[in-house]
């Protein structure tokens, strides 16, 4: 409880607000503020408040915090120096990274976001420096190659100054809709299978390897977006070597790359153990249906400290002409997700034959007088529709029969035993493989769900609010590839922090740390009549925001902030 303490030195009385606790039973005076004399106080209190300006302080410190740690505007300066005049590469790509995490915005709104953050005041840099087209003419200096340059001095950095684990690594790709016009010449954006289902757009590809834990990127391939998975894992494995020999000399261990299904091939098994790497990888299940076949009896607990209801059945074999160990492994909650989809699409085959038969009811009851007629043929590729362009067998058994008006009658049955061996073969197992024949089961299976940290990456770079990589309005692909770097850059920083943050206590994931740290902001009294100069001050920390203020060592940022660390 807070309570007025009043205090007489030298004949004066001065005002204190304090808090009073008991410590080991005797009560003690545990924090205390400075008021004044009565007249001050009475001033202030006449006084009518001023006008503040409140600007972006809290996630932007911390995340600078990070950037200066990795000497990121002093790596990207090195290597693309600065021109004659003007503000340097290394602030303009810091500054797309930073804003990328926080609030996105396009480059022609990134200086009037700026003026209204700490940084503007921090950096000294006035936010007219930073228009859409002085970005774009200093990004001309910013070619491939100095961006691989860039990305490997900052890989290094992230590794000898934070202290991340590189083995094992996760290589994993994705794709982003662009919203280039067809016309418009690009090597990069192309049609593809697009992802987020948005097909009627060009799109490119993104490729990275990344930390198992924390999804921290260290190399990133930029690539067309007709060009398939496994192509790309090929085209990318010279990057890719260059990396891991950078990393191997910094840290001294041999590295293991954990990738899916998605990017095996005989070609890139033989590859990538050409090269002396060690993997992790998915198989694909229907090319191994002895596995399938054990039956659940020979499968035992992974780790049930761990994952309490995952079983694992072990086997060492050759695969793609290497000596290995498999791990298959069954997870009831996999089970249960693919029985829901497979319901699901159960119901929605059954309302569209209903449907159809509807239709094939009407035109044997009212044959129309033009129009096709109806053929099994037709009514087969309906069908194979329904089954997202698979064949409906074996697991639904159809007939059509003509009368003697050749009118054609459709009856299906779903085979209970057919379905029912599909879902015991292949629902909620997973096929690993290693050529870490000395692993168990469980660092096996550890390894490989690191590689969903990865995913995590993706599924933030794709999140409207923080760390966004879309939208992406370019027309040259030296644009695209700036584009994506920053944004990788981005993902890198919230990464880092949000390693930090968690070794620090914090429960959350990175969304709520970016918001819980947004919510500090910099409040600024403007000047007076009564108050010449400007004041500073930051809002009221909760205590969650004061253990990241003390983690991060904000208070060096602000000098307000450091009085009340007091």
């Amino acid at each position: 409880m807070a309570s007025l303490v009043k205090k007489r030195k030298k004949g004066h009385d001065y005002w204190y607000v304090v808090e009073a606790r008991r410590v080991n039973g005797q009560p003690r005076i545990v924090w205390q503020h400075y008021l004044g004399t009565a007249d001050a106080i009475a001033a202030r209190a006449r006084q009518a408040p001023g006008p503040v300006v409140v600007a972006e302080f809290g996630a932007l410190a911390a995340l600078w915090a990070v950037a200066e740690r990795l000497d990121l505007v002093g790596i990207i300066d090195r290597i693309v120096p600065k021109r004659a005049q003007g503000v340097s590469i290394g602030y303009y790509l810091v500054l797309a990274a930073l804003n990328r995490v926080v609030a996105p915005r396009s480059k022609a709104q990134i200086g009037a976001w700026y003026d209204k953050t700490w940084l503007r005041p921090h950096w000294g840099i006035p936010a007219t420096a930073f228009t859409s087209q002085a970005f774009w003419r200093a990004m001309e200096a910013v070619d491939a190659d100095a961006l691989a340059a860039i990305e490997d001095a900052v890989a290094a950095a992230t590794v000898t100054r934070f202290g991340v684990p590189v083995t094992p690594l996760a290589y994993d790709a994705t794709n982003f809709f662009i919203y280039m016009a067809t016309p418009t010449p690009s090597q990069l954006a192309q049609r593809g299978h697009n992802k987020q289902k948005r097909n009627d757009l060009r799109q490119v590809n993104l490729a990275l390897l990344a930390t198992v834990a924390d999804h921290i990127p260290l190399v990133h391939t930029t690539y067309p977006g007709d060009v398939p998975d496994p192509t790309a894992f090929g085209q990318a494995l010279d990057r890719l070597d260059q990396r891991y020999r950078q990393l191997t000399a910094l840290t001294g261990d041999p590295i293991t790359l954990v990738f899916d299904k998605g990017n095996v091939s005989q070609a890139n098994m033989t590859a990538v153990w050409a090269r002396g790497w060690s993997v992790v990888s998915t198989l694909v299940p229907s090319h191994h249906q002895d596995l399938l076949a054990v039956p659940r009896t020979a499968y035992t607990p992974a780790d049930p400290a761990r994952w309490p209801d995952l079983l694992a059945y072990t086997e060492d074999r050759t695969v793609y002409g290497r000596s290995g160990r498999v791990v298959v492994t069954y997870n009831p909650a996999l089970w249960e997700g693919q029985m829901r989809g497979f319901r699901h699409q159960q119901l929605q085959m059954e309302t569209g034959i209903r449907t159809l038969q509807t239709r094939l009811a009407r035109w044997r009851a009212d044959p129309p007088r033009g129009g096709r007629r109806p053929t099994p043929a037709r009514v087969a590729a309906v069908l194979r529709r329904l089954a997202r362009g698979r064949e409906p067998g074996p697991f639904l058994q159809w007939t059509c029969t003509l009368d003697d008006a050749d009118a054609l009658t459709l009856t299906t049955q779903w085979d209970a035993a057919a379905v029912a061996a599909h879902q015991e073969a292949y629902f909620g197992k997973t096929l690993l493989f290693t050529d870490h024949t000395d692993w168990d089961p469980a660092a096996i299976i550890a390894a490989y769900r690191g590689q969903g940290s990865l995913e995590n990456g993706f599924r933030q770079m794709k999140d409207p609010h923080f760390v966004t990589f879309a939208p992406m309005f370019h027309w040259t692909d030296q644009k695209i590839r700036v584009h994506a770097a920053y944004c990788v850059l981005a993902l890198l920083l919230a990464s880092l922090l949000h390693r930090e943050a968690r070794a620090a206590g914090f429960p959350g994931g990175l969304d709520a740390l970016v918001e819980t740290l947004a919510d500090l902001k910099l409040v600024v009294d403007l000047p007076t009549a009564g108050r010449r100069t400007p004041g500073l001050r930051v809002t009221e920390r909760t205590p969650v925001q004061d253990g990241l203020v003390r983690h991060f060592q904000l208070a060096k940022y602000h000098a307000a902030l450091a009085r009340t660390e007091g």
